[in-house]
């Protein structure tokens, strides 16, 4: 027996229990039993016999909502149609009454006391303020080869939670030869893939399993009819003044909001509020954020199915997917007048996939066409809405355009262009039907109505909604009258007076007596002063700048569509023969490498079936060939290619995968072989995805820069509504007194009045707050558009491009960021006193404890010597930015003393002179020698004896600067940006690469420990030199570039903190930018990009104030003295609708930004270790195995080229 649920949020006690009983009671049969708990927000309907159709579905929820309760069953949302626009006119005048018709039923709301604030609107709007994001994590799952015991295990994972200490999960299975561990950022899997690989095991990419971090509810809704700031402040506040609401966050650019609430039952206040104020809302997700969960690894599906004949086949349909057990749950099951089918069901590869199941429904009959239904992104949903808009706007102006034709005809070429003694204009001019009113006001009259009210309603409808939820229960005084009104208020304002005023003077004309009865010669013409004329073309002007304003700002939406239009819409999907993964693994196990030619004999993949990426599952394999681009994130399990990442990253050098990478949807084959590869993520859980994602939640921060616009907009309603009323005032008070000469009255009706109010109408009209509103998000919307376009992420939106504009200073770490990081090279080494293969692997067996790039260098360093001792043993202890401390275990007596327990020190000079390890003379200069030459060192101290510690080995490292570096530094220094280098390397080290690639000594601050880099980057911000004001006084905007994770804190602390893209999770998480690839070029970018924008945006701020402060004096009349020059309501509504469209077109002239070309040089060496910066290392290690000589590598913005290449 079928049950009925419906979800209704606002049961609050038992009286609304006993109304909604009573409610249903005419529209159910008697038999029927209703459940109602306010516990659960749920109505019940328990048939006894019979079934309800959508026709008794819609009856029950149009019961539920005449008696004032909200249904939020999105089932049942599909059946109740839609209000029409006389609904919808209704609603603008008397909406608000389902909240009083609820009261009426609910005993609890009744004796509920609302507290009302006065001064909740006081405070100035901030809109989108920083809430966290709900962060995406995913359980990564590695198949580990070559580990012997339990050693190898914990040797994996101390050196993998060392190198990234940010990870909260990792575990190592020896028994099953996999690791695990939970990451947020999918680049990282390939980092610790080769962190694993790089200490000699064997590490493939198994699978990515999505984990969830969620708070309260994420509300992302799609919202219609915005036009300029004012809206965004009037939703804002309208949606702040719900109980449950956190946080509110609208973008203007993409028509959509971003609402934090305490719980669900808020939503449809949410809803109801916005659509309360006159725009269009629909709800597009809710999201959980914080509580950490794992996801379960279900899909929820919706199928249409077309062909049905008969009864029979839903029951059979249905019966098709219940042979399924608990796999597959059917939420919404089919029927004749509904033919879709929501199910939802955990894919188990083979048996229980989405092709399956399809398969299986399409056998109940071949005539059935299944298609998946998709719920639209909310760029689709933006787009629908700017559509719906723009042919709403589109019809209204062909009516407009229509009308204004003969309007042309009869107002302007028949009344002014003519001759006074022509007969056509005689015919108009004569008086008809009634009093002294001419035919031709008749006949603007007939034209003007039906645009008034079928026209300009938009304007009408939302000025009547914004009234009304101005006056409603709880609106301070202050915005009734201070801070009220937006861009439809104001058109609303000059067509109304307008028409009502032409009205008028109709009426006066029609009462007052025929001319010609008097017998007054030449004045039988009739009256023909009116404004008719204007209403038509005031409108019609306004209709086309909104319909090029709409048109415009959906084309300066469209960066997150060309982001998501990366995806192909088909994949091949392949099938691996029996026995071949089951080789694979047991060769792996066995600590074999397969080769390419090996790997394709055991392994064979074949039946390859183009199918919709809609069809794929998590485990599935696909083939990418030449020249395509995966549908999804996945990882190569054969074969080999090179993929163009540029959509991704900015990068146009080509990348090479193959067994065991990764390769991202979005990114392009562009190499000459085909791969096999496992699908690791469906359509909303990609890389690309996540690029979207915080595009789309950088466009909605907002600039300080806009919060001044929101404050002009604000008022702006009230101060031209009082100019324009001061300015009627006075020409009326300078006519009537005679202050004005008498021919500047050059109307036949209405005197000073009719004659002072065109200037009115002129002020009401020519004001424009949407340039304003519109020059910074425009402008904002374009640039992270671009700058996501050149790999640079702005998950700071606006704010962060605003300071970005004006840095003063920019610091860097050294290791990783100004110098190439990785993996540097031991280039000096000396024994001190010890024999050194024991002293060698010593060093060895303490650093392996370490994930630092320094304690890596050592390892390599001591592994190509080739030296194996045994019964060593090491106990290691971290000293944050100094080393390693602990005790090693002597199995026999040596050169490190006798049999037992040593104490050592390995780390920088600190740890040492803390510890009081003397170093003499000659070991001294010899370390100053290696820091002047910019390598880092390290030292090893022993105790075998209780005694003092003695220096057992000292060692130097190198790791090569970045090819970039100097010229990036002095582009910089060029622009009179400071640079700085904060390293925790010691100070003549870092001092000597600042002097190899152009940072002053006086700028460089060494020996700084972790901790201490975000306190480093406080002092700069106080004392450093402003160069806006070149004074220490003004405060100085300080950018921060790193990479690791020491650098998270002061990048947080930062004015504008950037996060290389190959850095760690925890530093591209403190950041404002991050960048997509790992060069110093885009820091370029990034400035300059972001100077590009701001200036734009003053640009566009200043246009629009100019315009205003030089529109609205003239349409007030100020250069009417000279020459009776006036501008006419008509041509004033013309200039408004040119401004706003002025500014969008200025924002999208950002698209024509082109990046600063930088040119820099490197030396490459014969194994071409240093072309890491312009082309992949696999790569070019292959072509440069040929080359003898490389003289010079030329890098000018994007193109690459070797030059003067000898070939042996």
């Amino acid at each position: 027996m079928d049950s009925y649920v419906f979800e209704v949020s606002n049961l609050h006690c038992s009286s609304c229990e006993t109304s909604v009983k009573e409610a249903l009671a005419p529209v159910i049969p008697p038999s029927w039993q209703v459940f109602v708990s306010v516990a659960e927000g749920k109505v019940t309907l328990v048939p006894d016999e019979g079934k309800l159709d959508s026709k008794g579905i819609k009856r029950v929820v149009d019961r539920l909502l005449a008696s004032g309760y909200d249904v939020e069953d999105m089932n049942v949302d599909e059946i109740v149609a839609k209000p029409g626009w006389f609904r919808q006119f209704k609603s603008a005048l008397l909406g608000g009454k389902k909240e009083q018709r609820h009261k009426k039923h609910c005993e609890s709301c009744r004796d509920e006391k609302h507290k009302q604030s006065e001064d909740s609107d006081d405070a100035p709007t901030i809109i989108g303020e920083n809430f966290p994001a709900a962060a995406t994590e995913f359980k990564t799952t590695f198949a580990v080869g070559g580990m012997s015991c339990v050693s190898c295990s914990n040797q994996i994972t101390e050196t993998v939670k060392a190198q990234f200490p940010s990870l909260d999960t990792f575990a190592v299975d020896l028994m099953n030869k996999s690791a695990v561990v939970i990451i947020n950022n999918k680049t990282t899997a390939t980092k610790i893939q080769e962190c694993i690989r790089g200490m000699g095991y064997m590490c493939d990419l198994v699978e990515m399993v999505p984990v969830t971090s969620s708070k309260a509810y994420k509300v992302t809704a799609s919202v219609g009819g915005m036009t300029c700031a004012a809206c965004v402040n009037q939703i804002v506040a309208a949606v702040k003044d719900i109980e449950g609401v956190d946080d509110v966050t609208v973008s203007l650019m993409s028509n959509s909001a971003d609402i934090v609430i305490s719980d669900k039952k808020w939503l449809p206040k949410v809803v109801e509020a916005i659509e309360d104020s006159g725009y269009d809302c629909e709800i597009h997700s809710v999201q959980d954020t914080e509580s950490k969960r794992v996801e379960e690894l279900t899909r929820t599906v919706n199928l249409a199915i077309d062909g049905m004949f008969c009864d029979h086949c839903p029951e059979n349909i249905n019966n098709a997917l219940s042979s399924y057990g608990q796999a597959v749950v059917v939420d919404d099951p089919v029927a004749l007048d509904h033919p879709f089918v929501k199910f939802t069901y955990k894919p188990e590869l083979p048996n229980v996939t989405i092709r399956h199941i399809i398969r299986k429904v399409q056998d109940v009959s071949p005539q059935f066409k299944l298609s998946i239904v998709h719920p639209m992104t909310l760029e689709e949903r933006s787009a629908k809405l700017q559509k719906h808009e723009q042919v709403r706007l589109f019809f209204r102006l062909a009516l407009s355009v229509a009308v204004a034709i003969p309007t042309f005809i009869l107002g302007i070429v028949g009344m002014s262009l003519l001759k006074k003694t022509h007969p056509l204009r005689m015919y108009l001019d004569e008086s008809a039907w009634a009093g002294s009113a001419s035919r031709v006001t008749w006949a603007l009259l007939i034209l003007a109505t039906p645009i008034y009210f079928f026209a300009a309603d938009v304007f009408h409808i939302k000025a009547i909604k914004e009234i009304r939820n101005l006056w409603r229960p709880g609106v301070s005084w202050k915005r009734r009258f201070f801070k009220f009104g937006s861009m439809d208020m104001l058109m609303s304002l000059g067509v109304n007076v307008s028409y009502w005023a032409s009205l008028a003077l109709l009426i006066l004309a029609a009462k007052s007596p025929n001319r010609e009865e008097h017998g007054k010669g030449d004045e039988e013409m009739g009256y023909h002063t009116t404004f008719f004329d204007s209403v038509v073309f005031l409108t019609m002007f306004l209709l086309i700048g909104r319909c090029l304003e709409a048109y415009s700002k959906a084309r300066a939406a469209s960066a997150i569509s060309l982001l998501s239009d990366l995806r192909p819409k088909e994949a091949i999907l392949v099938f691996a023969e029996d026995g071949a993964q089951a080789k694979e693994k047991e060769d792996f196990e066995d600590g074999k490498m397969l080769s390419d030619e090996e790997e394709e004999e055991h392994t064979t993949y074949s039946g390859d079936d183009k199918v919709p990426i809609d069809y794929l599952e998590i485990g599935d394999y696909i083939r990418v060939l030449p020249g395509m681009t995966p549908p999804t994130d996945c990882i190569v399990v054969q074969g080999s290619s090179t993929f163009d990442e540029s959509a991704l990253t900015g990068e146009s050098r080509p990348v090479r995968h193959g067994q065991g990478d990764q390769i991202f949807a979005g990114t392009v084959n562009n190499g000459s072989g085909s791969l096999v590869a496992k699908v690791m993520a469906l359509e909303g859980g990609s890389l690309l995805d996540q690029i979207v994602n915080v595009v789309r939640e950088g466009q909605l921060h907002r600039a300080p820069i806009e919060r001044v616009a929101d404050r002009l907009t604000s008022v702006f309603v009230p101060i031209v509504t009082s100019l324009a009323v001061i300015t009627w005032v006075i020409w009326l008070a300078l006519g009537t007194t005679g202050s004005l000469p008498p021919h500047y009255l050059d109307i036949d009706l209405g005197g000073w009045v009719v004659w002072s109010l065109q200037f009115a109408i002129s002020v009401f009209v020519v004001a424009c707050p949407c340039g304003i509103g519109l020059a910074a998000p425009t402008a904002l919307f374009v640039g992270t558009g671009l700058a996501a376009k050149y790999g640079i992420l702005a998950r700071g939106g606006g704010e962060a491009f605003q300071e970005g504009a004006r840095v003063d200073v920019v610091c860097f770490d050294k290791t990783g960021t100004l110098t190439e990081g990785g993996e540097p090279k031991i280039t000096d080494e000396k024994v001190i006193e010890y024999t050194p293969d024991e002293i060698f692997f010593v060093a060895k067996l303490i650093e392996q404890q370490s994930g630092h790039p320094l304690a890596v260098a050592v390892v390599n360093h001591v592994t190509n010597k080739d030296i194996e001792l045994v019964g060593y043993s090491v106990t290691v202890e971290e000293v944050p930015g100094k080393g390693l401390k602990g005790s090693l275990s002597v199995p026999k007596a040596s050169s490190l003393g006798q049999a037992g327990v040593t104490e050592f020190l390995f780390g920088n000079e600190r740890l040492i002179e803390e510890h009081h390890a003397a170093i003499s003379n000659e070991d001294a200069a010899l370390l100053h020698k290696w820091k002047t030459e910019g390598k880092s060192v390290m030292l090893m101290a022993l105790r075998p004896d209780g005694g003092e510690f003695s220096l057992a080995l000292i060692v130097s490292a190198e790791d090569k600067i970045r090819p970039e570096t100097p010229s990036v530094l002095k582009a910089l220094q060029a622009q009179n940006i400071q640079t700085w280098m904060i390293s925790g390397d010691n100070q003549i080290t870092a001092n000597a690469v600042a002097a190899r690639i152009g940072i002053p000594p006086d700028n460089v601050i060494g020996g700084v420990l972790p901790q201490e880099k975000a306190a480093k980057v406080q002092w700069l911000q106080k004392t450093a030199v402003s160069a806006r004001s070149g004074k220490t006084t003004g405060r100085a905007i300080v950018a921060m570039v790193g990479d690791g994770v020491n650098d998270a804190p002061s990048l947080s602390t930062a004015d504008v903190g950037i996060a290389i893209g190959s850095g760690a999770d925890i530093a591209m998480s403190s950041a404002k930018f991050v960048l997509m690839r790992s060069e110093l070029t885009s820091v370029l970018t990034l400035f300059d990009l972001s100077r590009a924008i701001f200036n734009r945006i003053k640009l566009n701020f200043g246009w629009a104030l100019v315009y205003n402060c030089i529109g609205i004096p003239v349409a007030a009349g100020v250069i009417y003295p000279y020459n009776n020059s006036r501008l006419d309501p008509v041509w004033a509504s013309l200039a408004m609708a040119l401004s706003s469209v002025s500014v969008i077109c200025s924002s999208l002239l950002l698209r024509l930004y082109r990046p600063p070309k930088v040119e820099f040089q490197a030396e490459v060496s014969d194994e071409g270790e240093s072309i890491r910066s312009v082309h992949t290392r696999r790569k070019w290690k292959r072509r440069l195995a040929k080359i003898k000589d490389v003289k010079k590598l030329k890098n000018v913005g994007k193109r690459q080229e070797v030059v003067e290449v000898q070939e042996e």
